[in-house]
C-alpha cells in the first residue's frame, strides 16, 4: 500500500514540474512562426488545458483585438469549468458578438459553468 501511495506522489511531483518546465521554458507561438489560435486548440485537443491557456493569453497580450484568440480562450476556460476567467472573458465579448450565432455557443457554456450568471439568460 505504501508504495502505491509513494508511487503516486512521485507521479504528483513528476507532472508538476513538467508544467513549471514548460512554463519557464515557454516560447511563444509567434518566434516560432507558429499560429497561437492553432496551436492552443491542438493543445485543447490533447487535454493540456493549461498550455492552450497560457498560449491564448500571450497571443492576446501581443493583439488585444484577436476575436480567435478570445473565443478559443473562453472554450479553454470552459473545459477547465474556470467560471470566472469565463464571465469576465465574456463581458468583454458580449456587446461584439450578440447578434452572431457563436454567442449562443458563449451563453450555453457559460450557463453550464455558471448557472446563476444573469449574463447567460
Amino acid at each position: 500500500m505504501f508504495s502505491a501511495i509513494a508511487s503516486l506522489a512521485g507521479q504528483a511531483s513528476a507532472n508538476t514540474a513538467r508544467k513549471l518546465w514548460r512554463q519557464l521554458n515557454f516560447v511563444p507561438p509567434h518566434k516560432r512562426g507558429i499560429d497561437p489560435v492553432g496551436e492552443a486548440e491542438v493543445f485543447l485537443h490533447y487535454g493540456r488545458l493549461d498550455d492552450a491557456v497560457l498560449v491564448l493569453r500571450d497571443a492576446l497580450k501581443r493583439d488585444a483585438g484577436n476575436t480567435a484568440a478570445k473565443i478559443a480562450l473562453l472554450r479553454a476556460y470552459s473545459l477547465q469549468r474556470n467560471a470566472d476567467g469565463y464571465s469576465q472573458l465574456a463581458k468583454q465579448l458580449r456587446e461584439e458578438l450578440h447578434t452572431y450565432p457563436v454567442w449562443n455557443t458563449v451563453r450555453k457554456n457559460g450557463q453550464a459553468i455558471d448557472p446563476h450568471n444573469p449574463l447567460y439568460q
